[in-house]
């Protein structure tokens, strides 16, 4: 009896085009647009090497070291400072910068003066004077050694100016992309919109809001039967859509799951038993009309990608969550925060945390609605 309620339900669900436009094509939708308008915010801050020309007289031929370090630092590679041109006449030099084709020239008046020239001030020509101050104070200071131990030429000490440490190591790990933030929030607002599945499967057994659910009130079969085998085929029904929205996410968006695909798509089945059992509540917790419950369904989901940071940056999210704690205990921050703890912890210690979080919120949603359900009797359908 079971197997042939379940069956029968898919069948009925799969045919609902609302439902699956809410619940899988809407998030798809949702998701293609944040890769529309976010794919190229990572790369607004990243460096790009700064146009400048250079002098190329006698007196820079004879700086063998300060030449060094401009092509050092002209070098194309991920460290890249200068895209460096090399011009004969300052004439030229200034024309170029007239024309915002470089950002600045350098200039060689003599052996101890180098001049900067710049149009305007800016980042770009504050790295282009402290790269040439930062050379003349590293010169001088080791002028200073040299006279006054001039063994420090032999024994590796007038080395260490060149050497910079670094006390905070970074551990390489995946690296996800800005947009990644919006696509959890995304995957953990299809995983509540589940919700939809969880009031459509309540349905049936109000027997005062349509005469389908009073003749299925009064059949031989327990509604506890008919409501379980319901919420189980919109469960499996959400599930099935999450992958498929995590698999368009992957394939046609780009985006970066790392090594950690399996935690998320165990991740998303809790998210997904959350939504369900969330939508459950609300059917049965009042009497009522569909559109009604559907209107709190959406209304409370969205509060809470609000607060989960799909409507702002992640700043937003964690300043809203240092004010007001409470809110980060939502459904869909709690699956957010959750698939980032995959990328921000070494461990799954977190990850883990915020799975058994979500369990909990199904197990009280599902104990409300068993409290609900009891409850409810007709005097008459």
């Amino acid at each position: 009896m079971f197997k042939h309620l379940l069956i029968n339900k898919l069948k009925v669900l799969l045919r609902s085009k609302t439902l699956i436009f809410w619940t899988l094509v809407f998030p798809i939708i949702l998701a293609s647009f944040f890769k529309l308008a976010l794919s190229n915010i990572s790369k607004a801050g990243e460096f790009e090497p700064i146009k400048i020309a250079v002098i190329k007289n006698e007196i820079l031929e004879n700086e063998k070291n300060l030449e060094s370090v401009i092509k050092q630092l002209s070098i194309e590679n991920e460290k890249q400072v200068f895209e460096t041109s090399y011009i004969e006449r300052e004439e030229e030099a200034n024309k170029l910068l007239q024309e915002n084709k470089i950002e600045g020239y350098i200039i060689m008046q003599d052996s101890k003066k180098v001049d900067v020239k710049v149009k305007e001030n800016g980042i770009e020509q504050t790295i282009i004077k402290y790269v040439i101050d930062q050379y003349y104070q590293t010169t001088s200071a080791g002028n200073h050694m040299v006279d006054f131990n001039y063994n420090v030429l032999f024994d590796g000490t007038i080395n260490l100016l060149n050497e910079s440490k670094e006390y905070i190591k970074e551990k390489p790990s995946d690296k996800i992309d800005f947009c990644m933030n919006f696509y959890y929030t995304a995957i953990a607002m299809a995983c509540i919109y589940g919700g939809f599945f969880g009031i459509e499967g309540v349905k049936e057994t109000e027997a005062n809001l349509s005469k389908r659910a009073a003749r299925v009130s009064i059949s031989p079969v327990h509604k506890l039967k008919i409501l379980f085998a319901n919420i189980v085929a919109g469960f499996l029904i959400q599930y099935l859509e999450i992958l498929i929205l995590i698999g368009y996410i992957f394939i046609f968006l780009g985006g970066q799951f790392g090594n950690n695909l399996i935690w998320v798509l165990l991740l998303s089945l809790f998210g997904s038993f959350a939504g369900t059992s969330f939508g459950v509540l609300i059917g049965i917790s009042n009497k009522k009309d569909e559109n009604f419950k559907t209107g709190i369904l959406i209304a409370i989901t969205m509060t809470c990608c609000f607060f989960a940071g799909m409507m702002g940056t992640p700043m937003v999210k964690y300043s809203i969550e240092k004010s007001i704690p409470i809110v980060k205990y939502n459904p869909v921050s709690l699956i957010t925060d959750g698939f980032h703890a995959l990328y921000s912890y070494n461990t799954l210690d977190v990850y883990f945390e915020k799975v058994i979080s979500i369990l909990i919120f199904s197990i009280i949603m599902i104990g409300f609605s068993y409290i609900f359900i009891r409850r409810k009797k007709y005097d008459s359908i």
